[in-house]
C-alpha cells in the first residue's frame, strides 16, 4: 500500500502540538519576552538540524563519490595494518626499562 495509515488519535496529537508551539511563536510577536526567546530557540533548533541534515547529505554522497574513485585495502583499525610486521617489537621477553637521569 502506497498510502501510509494514520489514526485519528496521532492526528490529533500532531495538531494539538502544532497549536502550543504557533501559540507561543504568537505570543512572542504580541511582546512576551519569554516567549519571543522561546520561539528563537525553537527556530534556531529546526535551523541547525537542518544544518546537520544537510551537511551529513553533503559528507555522505562524497564518500560515495570517493569510494568509486579510492581503493580501501584494509582498515586502518586493525593492529595488523596499523603496524606492518617487520616494525613490530620482538615478543620474545620483557621489554628493557627505561632509565630517566
Amino acid at each position: 500500500m502506497l498510502i501510509p495509515q494514520f489514526t485519528i488519535r496521532w492526528l490529533m496529537a500532531v495538531t494539538a502540538v502544532c497549536a502550543v508551539i504557533f501559540s507561543i511563536v504568537a505570543m512572542g510577536i504580541r511582546g512576551h519576552t519569554w516567549a519571543a526567546c522561546l520561539s528563537v530557540a525553537m527556530a534556531a533548533a529546526v535551523i541547525l538540524s537542518l544544518t546537520y541534515a544537510g551537511l551529513f547529505g553533503l559528507v555522505w554522497l562524497f564518500s560515495l563519490v570517493a569510494g568509486v574513485f579510492g581503493r580501501r585495502e584494509r582498515s586502518p583499525f586493525k593492529p595488523e595494518a596499523a603496524m606492518p610486521s617487520s616494525s613490530r617489537p620482538a615478543q620474545d621477553g620483557p621489554a628493557a626499562p627505561i632509565l630517566l637521569e
